[in-house]
Order: structure tokens, then C-alpha cells, then sequence
């Protein structure tokens, strides 16, 4: 009688829906949407899910609802690129001997899902905090927390089952009741899960925050010195054996807190060891990064790393330990339409051909490879054909990516350069100025000397100051003028140079990502300049001339046009 009573219930439900959708469709459609805006609505305090929003010079953080009224914030990672196969080339691991079979230098290569507003870089998103008590509990759990600065705690003793799981949750509940919170990809939109270790250690030294050198340093820049201001680890002095909230110490130069120690975070791909720069081809348990709050600090730094079983043969279940935690990625698919599939091909069409004459060269030798690897009837000598084919195509698109990268230092080193010459030129205004001010000043006490009885001795004073005065500034006028000349000199140099070995069409693909990254170096003032260094080399292939007095007016104009805003 009961399940009658219960499939009657259920009729009635669904008939009065029925009728509702037929009279009043628009209704439906607008409680729809009312519901799933409810559920997406944040009402946590910030400080339960961004206790250290951006600041007004830095990159918007991305938040991201969870159920129960909470929230997740996320920091773009950015990485250059002009077309959908560029991708970057980044060194990991460290140097260290006793820790090379698993942490030894590697290079690797790391790309962005979504396409930046500017088209000159792709990013994806990196949790800013570990994942919190109470973030893990509104998505895993039936009842709703309550945010508190307990459940601030980054969320341990999880297995990497559970890390998934977690992540599936979310980009489900997502795409049901907040799907505009996610970013996209050419309409497609993007989903959560555990980062790659490329990912996650590409961030933690800092990105393109930092230059070359910070980069591959054991930690990323701390300008307060103090290792314990930005990371939790062993110590009476730091962590103490217990975890702490998120977001208490200071940030890396991408601002995510606590990306060392603290808690260490769970990423996606199986463990190999290193083989003198490449994976071995073992593959074993799920990783670990960032060490925790039980790593000493002669032993935290970015490139550390620790295998897992992915099993307990204790407990007979999956593992999770009190001190590992995890930290979420946005990213998106690679191939999110018919359009960008073609457009990948045309890409992967391109890539083996060189520029120049020598690209044109070896494209004809890759044509004569393939044609007599498909007339020969030797079907052992065709497979080496194609292999060899195959490693000459794979040998052209490194040496693409080579040209690609010294082509990118060179326009930054160009821009450098015109901003020594402009600096060069203000050096030797000022002291000039400075030395017909001090001429002016005596004169005016020359002439409110006349007629005073014993001034001349105070005169001849100020002469003899201002003579030596002037033979100082005057020695510093001939080493600021030979330094301009060499700073032309230098300039002029590289203009020639690199307008004679690099075609206009490589310098437009690649001075958009210049551009980009003195921009999330945070030295966009450089811009400009490295804008003037591509036009005078544009100028050089036009004329096959050099022009150093126009080209130093130029690069003048540039702080000229700057004073004028």
C-alpha cells in the first residue's frame, strides 16, 4: 500500500509539472535559474576562502563557488605562446647528488589551456590555498559546515582516490549549478582536477614571475629573507608539528600560499624515477610535492618530491597520511572544437620546416625521404626511412623552438639596450643641467656681492668649489658619453645582426610573447622598447641601412611620449 501511495505521489508531481511547462514555460526556465543562483551564491566570509586577496597591482584571483555558500580561489599561471603547439620549455628538478635518481635536473615542457585576453599567452589556474576542512566537507559531505579558522586547516588524511573523487564532485556540481563560474576555452568549459607535477612545480618556483636565475634557484625569491615567513616545516621556530591554517605566511612571486611545507599536495601522474634527465619507464605510486610540516628546511625546496603506494598494505585500503593534503587545477581540453582541431593540424603541418634557406633545405630533404621511403619495395629499408624521417621532423622541431627562444632573449636583450641609451642621454642632461644651475647660482652671488665690503674672499671660494665641482662633473660627462657611444654602438650592432638572421614574419610571432612576459615579469615599461627594437629592424631589412642618430631619437621619443601622460 505504501509504494501505491508513493508511485500515486509521484504521478501527481510529474502531471503538475507537465501542465506548468505547457502554460507557463518561462516560469519554469526562471525558477530554474533562481534555484541553481542560490546554490552558487557565496555567503562564507572571505576570510574562510581568501583570507589574502590579490593586491590592486596583481592579476585578479579567480573565485569559484562551492556548495553550502563557500568558495575557492585560484591564481592564473601564464605561459607565452603563439599558436596552439607552442608550448614552453621549462628545466625542473635540482642539482643535488643524493637526491638526483628522483629530483635530478630535467627538462620538460609546459603549455597554458586557456587562451589570455591579449592572445599572446595561455594560462591555467592553480588553487592560490591548499583545499581547506571546510571546503573538502561542503563538496563531500551531507550536511553543510560551519566556516570556522579550524576548518582552515588544509584538509588531510585523504587517499588520491579521494583527491579524484574530489575533484569530480566539484566540476560536476559546477557545471549543474554554476557553470558561468568556470572558464572557457573557445566555448568549451573548463574542469577541475589534481596538477601534473610540471604544472605544479612550474608555479611553485614562481613562473614567469621570477627571471631565469630565481627560477632555477632551490626556492623561489623570499625578499624577507626569513624561510619561515613563507613556509610551514620542522622547526620550534615554524610549524611545530601541527598544521596551520592557510594563508598565514607570506606568498611566492605567483601569489599561492603555503606551496612549501604546511601540508604536503597530492598531483596527478604516477611516480618514475630520473634517468639522467629523462623519466624511466617504470611507472609507481601517485606523488607528493612541496614536503610538509614534518620536512626540515635544508630539505624544502621546489623540486622535492615523494613517491606513494597508491595502497596501505596495513589497513588493506587506500593510503592517505595526516600531513598529505592537496591543491586543485583549472584547466581545460586540448581539442574543444572542429576548428581547433584543424587548426592543431595545420600547426603539426609546420613544424618540421626550418626558416630561411636552410628551412627550405631540409623540407626538400624531408620530401625526398618520404618519396623514397614510399617508392622503395625493401620493406625493412622503408621502416628505417621513416625513422629516420621521423627523427629528422622531431630534430627540425627543436631547432624551431631553439631559434624561437634566442630570438625572444634577443629582442628583450635589444630592448635593454635602448633603455641604456635613453638612460645614458637623461645621465648626461642632468649633469649638464646641474652644471648650468651651479653657473647660474654664482653669478646671481657675484652680483649680490657687488659693492660688498669683503666679499671677495667669499667669492673666491665658491669660484674654487664650483671649479672643482665642474672637473668632477666633467669627468663623469666623458665616461657617460663613451658609455652612450658603446650603448648605440652595442644597439646598432644587434640591429644589424638580428634583422639580417631573422625574417619580419618571425619577429611578429614572437614579439607578442616578449611582450608578455616583460609584462608578467613586471617589466612592462620595457615594451615599449622592445616595440621600437622590432621597428628598427623592420627598418634595417627594408633599407639594409643603419641609422643610429634616428634610431637613438626613437628610442628618446619613447620617455618623452611617457612624461607627456
Amino acid at each position: 500500500m505504501f509504494e501505491w501511495k508513493k508511485l500515486a505521489v509521484v504521478s501527481w508531481q510529474l502531471a503538475v509539472e507537465r501542465e506548468l511547462a505547457r502554460r507557463w514555460p518561462a516560469l519554469l526556465l526562471l525558477l530554474a535559474v533562481s534555484s541553481a543562483s542560490s546554490a552558487a551564491e557565496i555567503t562564507w566570509q572571505t576570510k574562510f576562502y581568501n583570507p589574502a586577496p590579490a593586491a590592486a597591482d596583481q592579476t585578479a584571483d579567480l573565485i569559484v563557488p562551492l556548495p553550502c555558500g563557500g568558495a575557492m580561489a585560484f591564481r592564473p599561471v601564464e605561459i607565452p605562446a603563439s599558436g596552439w603547439l607552442d608550448d614552453r620549455a621549462v628545466e625542473l628538478g635540482q642539482s643535488d647528488a643524493e637526491r638526483g635518481y628522483k629530483e635530478g635536473r630535467r627538462l620538460s615542457h609546459l603549455a597554458g589551456a586557456f587562451t589570455a585576453a591579449n592572445g599572446a599567452t595561455r594560462r591555467y589556474y592553480l588553487g592560490k590555498y591548499e583545499v581547506t576542512r571546510d571546503q573538502y566537507a561542503a563538496l563531500m559531505t551531507a550536511e553543510c559546515p560551519k566556516p570556522t579558522i579550524r576548518g582552515r586547516l588544509p584538509m588531510t588524511g585523504i587517499s588520491w582516490f579521494d583527491a579524484v573523487d574530489l575533484t569530480r564532485r566539484y566540476t560536476e556540481w559546477l557545471l549543474t549549478n554554476a557553470p558561468d563560474a568556470l572558464p572557457t576555452e573557445d566555448h568549451a568549459a573548463g574542469f577541475l582536477r589534481l596538477p601534473t607535477e610540471e604544472e605544479w612545480e612550474f608555479a611553485a618556483r614562481g613562473g614567469l614571475a621570477v627571471d631565469a636565475a630565481d627560477f632555477l634557484a632551490p626556492r623561489f625569491p623570499m625578499p624577507d629573507g626569513e624561510l619561515a615567513r613563507y613556509a610551514w616545516f620542522e622547526s620550534s621556530g615554524s610549524a611545530e608539528g601541527e598544521l596551520h591554517p592557510v594563508g598565514l605566511l607570506k606568498p611566492n612571486p605567483l601569489g599561492l600560499h603555503d606551496v612549501l611545507g604546511n601540508a604536503s599536495e597530492v598531483t596527478l601522474a604516477p611516480f618514475h624515477l630520473d634517468r639522467r634527465g629523462r623519466p624511466h619507464g617504470q611507472a609507481g605510486g601517485f606523488v607528493s610535492r612541496g614536503g610538509d610540516l614534518f620536512t626540515p628546511d635544508s630539505q624544502l625546496a621546489s623540486a622535492v618530491r615523494q613517491e606513494h603506494n597508491y595502497f596501505d598494505p596495513g589497513t588493506k585500503r587506500a593510503k592517505s597520511m595526516d600531513s598529505l593534503g592537496l591543491r586543485l587545477v583549472i584547466t581545460a581540453p586540448v581539442i574543444v572544437s572542429p576548428e581547433r582541431l584543424n587548426a592543431i593540424k595545420d600547426s603539426w603541418t609546420g613544424l618540421p620546416t626550418l626558416n630561411g634557406d636552410a628551412g627550405t633545405d631540409a623540407k626538400l630533404a624531408l620530401q625526398q625521404l618520404h618519396t623514397l621511403a614510399l617508392q622503395t619495395q625493401d620493406d625493412a629499408l622503408r621502416s628505417r626511412l621513416e625513422l629516420i624521417q621521423r627523427d629528422f621532423e622531431s630534430s627540425q622541431t627543436a631547432l624551431n623552438a631553439a631559434r624561437a627562444r634566442t630570438l625572444r632573449a634577443l629582442l628583450r636583450t635589444g630592448a635593454l639596450l635602448g633603455k641604456r641609451v635613453v638612460n645614458d642621454v637623461q645621465r648626461g642632461e642632468a649633469i649638464r643641467t646641474l652644471g648650468k644651475l651651479a653657473e647660474q647660482n654664482f653669478e646671481k652671488l657675484r652680483q649680490q656681492a657687488q659693492g660688498v665690503a669683503g666679499s671677495d674672499a667669499d667669492l673666491a671660494a665658491a669660484r674654487k668649489l664650483l671649479t672643482e665641482k665642474q672637473k668632477k662633473w666633467d669627468e663623469s660627462l666623458r665616461e657617460i658619453d663613451a658609455s652612450l657611444a658603446n650603448s648605440l654602438s652595442y644597439y646598432a650592432d644587434l640591429t644589424v645582426e638580428v634583422g639580417s638572421d631573422y625574417p619580419a614574419a618571425e619577429l611578429n610571432t614572437q614579439l607578442p610573447l616578449v611582450e608578455a612576459e616583460l609584462e608578467a615579469k613586471n617589466n612592462a615599461y620595457l615594451i615599449a622598447y622592445a616595440r621600437v627594437f622590432v621597428a628598427h629592424l623592420r627598418a634595417y631589412q627594408d633599407k639594409r641601412a643603419a641609422d643610429k642618430t634616428s634610431w637613438q631619437r626613437d628610442l628618446l621619443h619613447i620617455e618623452a611620449a611617457r612624461n607627456k601622460k
